[in-house]
């Protein structure tokens, strides 16, 4: 896994879309202590991310999880994700990501 610090990631991106800790706190459901708890995470639960991901709008699950990204000729992107099937459910990919299903 890539050497990240997920909250980090999530204060950036709260930030960027101008948001106030209140706010963002109300779309996640969650306390402004809570969100503070978030920004000094360096990991986070999948579930909460994806809800995390829903709120700001933005495919955290993508950018943190991929682990394989290969191109080929039709333009078509084939990606390889470590997440489990009820999370993976809840994603929402751009319509040219191929979803993996469960084995």
């Amino acid at each position: 896994m890539k050497n990240i610090h997920i909250g980090l990631i999530i204060k950036q991106k709260v930030m960027e879309n101008s948001m106030t800790i209140k706010e963002f706190a109300d779309r996640i459901n969650s306390e402004r202590t809570t969100v503070y708890h978030i920004f000094k995470q360096k990991s986070i639960d999948i579930d909460k991310l994806i809800i995390i991901s829903e709120a700001l709008n933005y495919d955290f699950i993508f950018e943190i999880y991929v682990k394989e990204k290969i191109t080929c000729h039709t333009e078509k992107i084939f990606i390889a994700v470590e997440v489990d099937f009820n999370s993976l459910q809840r994603l929402i990919l751009p319509d040219n990501f191929i979803q993996l299903v469960k084995k």
